[in-house]
């Protein structure tokens, strides 16, 4: 009986060896089968087997990804924070070459000066500027923006002084204009225009006739920029005509000034 379960294994397994010497292409064909049945089972492993390492690495790192991330995301907030600032210099930088240049362009005894406060009430137009007594700047002292005439100072500190805008309603300025030298009076009206009274009415003023100080009244020197009319208009019964002047100065966001001497200093 062992003998013929012997004999039976002998065979079993001598069968294949013969079949592949007999018939090498049946081997073959049968290799070929067992791997594309296998192939699937093969690819899902390694599949499995790349993800499980991938899961395993990304767990390992993700405290040092976590903080490199968050460095990187420091080191971009303060990069922006940066440009900001230098974009913020560069902007001053041309400010400041403008002034230069209208301070090289002005006759007077002139000084630029930043504007450090605004009146914070709605029914006043004031601001407060960095000069004061011991830079030169007095009563009176006119402020200028390379684009037009500001306003000037009504009391000065030793370091500091305050300013009346000429949009404020309580500001007066000699004016003329300067296509037709018709001279009349500039007042400020609480907001960001400007109007222009006492003009004749044979006056030929007209819209976008350029309005410049006159020189009179002893404080504006004469010939600075003061706005362009917007609006002319009159009563039938008055002898005089009025006009509505934009101003080219941009009140609603100065930053920095010229200060320059008045005709009259007090």
């Amino acid at each position: 009986m062992r003998f013929k379960r012997s004999l039976f294994l002998v065979g079993a397994m001598a069968c294949p060896l013969l079949i592949g010497a007999t018939s090498p292409q049946i081997v073959e064909q049968a290799r070929t089968f067992t791997i594309a049945l296998t192939r699937p089972f093969l690819e899902f492993q390694g599949q499995a087997s790349r993800f499980f390492q991938t899961q395993i690495q990304y767990v390992v790192e993700w405290p040092k990804l976590r903080q490199e991330n968050q460095d990187l995301h420091l080191e971009l907030k303060n990069l922006k924070a940066e440009l900001a600032t230098l974009k913020d210099i560069k902007r001053e930088n041309v400010r400041l070459e403008v002034l230069l240049k209208l301070k090289e362009n002005v006759h007077q005894k002139a000084r630029a000066a930043r504007v450090i406060g605004r009146d914070p009430s709605h029914w006043s137009q004031f601001v407060v500027i960095n000069k004061g007594i011991r830079d030169g700047v007095n009563k009176n002292t006119v402020l200028v923006h390379p684009d037009g005439l500001v306003g000037k100072v009504v009391a000065a500190g030793r370091h500091s002084a305050r300013a009346i805008l000429l949009i404020d309603d309580q500001s007066r300025a000699s004016a003329m204009n300067q296509r037709t030298r018709d001279v009349g009076l500039i007042e400020g009206t609480g907001s960001f225009m400007l109007k222009m009274i006492y003009l004749d009415r044979q006056s030929d003023i007209q819209i976008g006739d350029v309005i410049v100080s006159s020189g009179l009244g002893g404080i504006y020197p004469k010939g600075i920029p003061i706005g362009k009319v917007e609006l002319v208009g009159g009563e039938k019964n008055s002898p005089a005509l009025y006009a509505v002047v934009k101003p080219f100065a941009p009140f609603s966001k100065l930053e920095e000034v010229l200060c320059v001497s008045s005709q009259t200093n007090g």
